[in-house]
């Protein structure tokens, strides 16, 4: 390989090298002024200790009806189904709690990365410095993330206080911790945007805070608006309810709407309530062939019909639906949910790298510098050629000359 190749590989791997340096740099900095005093650790205990006393509250309550219900609605007084029903309960809101927890804690850590640096006038030094405007959001970001991820991580032997009782499985814990982590990418995303894009913390946070309502709470009621909106015409409603229904990509935005997906997987049988809603919001019928005729009944919705052997429709007139068990929902949702999260993250962790730059600069992108023209061939190229390219080999004697 010639000297310019050498050149140019030792710049390709120079780069992200560097890169990285400087994004260890900046979380090693974030790191040890957030860990220096006694606040963090307050804050892990007092997260941990709320857990853990929602787990109690939770079973304290959940127990004696439990243990009702085995002995009377499930065919005898087994302990086992009794301790089943106490582990979903307690995963199921353990899980909601957690991730309500996460969903105010992350972009607390994120909203004022940046916006603090300007008000503190130290941004401009930090943006002369060598590294790059993109180490440094994504310095602060991962050092902020990792505090939270930490937390979420901790927290991990309360949640697994349900494989004592049953109920959930290890597939279901490792899910739920998924979703956190992506719920915390995200949101940590968001704060980091608004900081980078606003002067000031106190705004930066409040519109922090009001895009994860709106992610929470605005996509859940958008999509049933939208559903009202385009099923309101009697054309639009079949003999399995609407036949149009709101774009369900909507939903990929709600970190509730993915945690309720890992949670439906553990009703035993898929026949719980929360997997009667996540049914209602894809619009898949439930199906019981055990239930009334050769077909039992179909329902979309909370529209029930009597069907046939496979599932279709008899007549257009509802029936009853009874004790419908529904389809397995759990592994739709949350997918999606990390998914479209991870992508939203990347997203705005570049458009906070363009926003740290200054503005005369924001949008000159460099242009890739060209190489340097070739020297005119002669026996003074061909020397320093060879010199560059094997600057020792060509001191050191070979046997043939002795």
């Amino acid at each position: 390989m010639s000297a310019t190749g050498w050149a140019g590989a030792d710049r390709r791997l120079a780069a992200p090298r560097e890169f990285f340096s400087a994004v260890s740099t900046i979380m090693v900095k974030e790191l040890r002024s957030r860990m220096r005093g006694r606040r963090a650790f307050v804050v892990l205990t007092v997260y941990l200790g709320l857990l853990a006393l929602i787990a109690y509250g939770i079973y304290t309550v959940v127990a004696p009806s439990a243990r009702n219900q085995a002995a009377f609605g499930f065919g005898g007084p087994t302990f086992a189904n009794a301790s089943a029903i106490i582990g979903q309960t307690i995963f199921s809101l353990l899980s909601v709690f957690q991730l309500i927890l996460v969903c105010f804690i992350a972009p607390a850590f994120t909203a004022g990365q940046i916006s603090l640096e300007r008000e503190k006038q130290t941004l401009d030094l930090l943006i002369s410095t060598p590294m790059r405007p993109g180490a440094i959001v994504a310095g602060k970001l991962l050092a902020a993330l990792a505090f939270v991820g930490l937390m979420i991580v901790a927290a991990i032997p309360i949640s697994a206080i349900v494989l004592m009782y049953g109920g959930a499985s290890i597939d279901d814990i490792v899910r739920q911790q998924v979703v956190l982590l992506a719920t915390a990418l995200g949101f940590g995303a968001v704060g980091l945007f608004f900081s980078a894009l606003l002067k000031r913390t106190q705004i930066a946070t409040v519109l922090t805070y009001c895009t994860v309502l709106a992610f929470t709470l605005g996509t859940v009621m958008l999509f049933i608006f939208w559903t009202v909106l385009v099923t309101r015409d009697a054309t639009n409603v079949g003999p399995l309810g609407p036949t149009q229904r709101a774009p369900e990509q909507i939903v990929y935005l709600n970190p509730m709407v993915g945690m309720l997906d890992v949670v439906a997987n553990t009703e035993p049988g898929g026949g719980g309530g929360i997997a009667s809603m996540m049914n209602q919001l894809r619009g898949t019928p439930g199906v019981d062939p055990t239930l009334g005729g050769a077909g039992g009944q179909v329902c979309k919705g909370n529209v029930c019909f009597a069907a046939d052997q496979f599932g279709n429709p008899i007549g257009n007139v509802a029936i009853d639906p009874g004790p419908i068990v529904p389809q397995a929902v759990g592994g739709y949702f949350w997918p999606r949910f990390v998914i479209t999260f991870g992508a939203l993250a990347i997203l705005l962790t570049i458009a906070s790298a363009r926003l740290v730059i200054p503005a005369p600069m924001r949008f000159a992108f460099r242009r890739r510098r060209r190489g340097l023209p070739p020297l005119p061939e002669g026996p003074m190229t061909a020397e320093a050629g060879s010199r560059v390219a094997s600057p020792i080999v060509d001191e050191i004697p070979s046997p043939a000359d002795d």
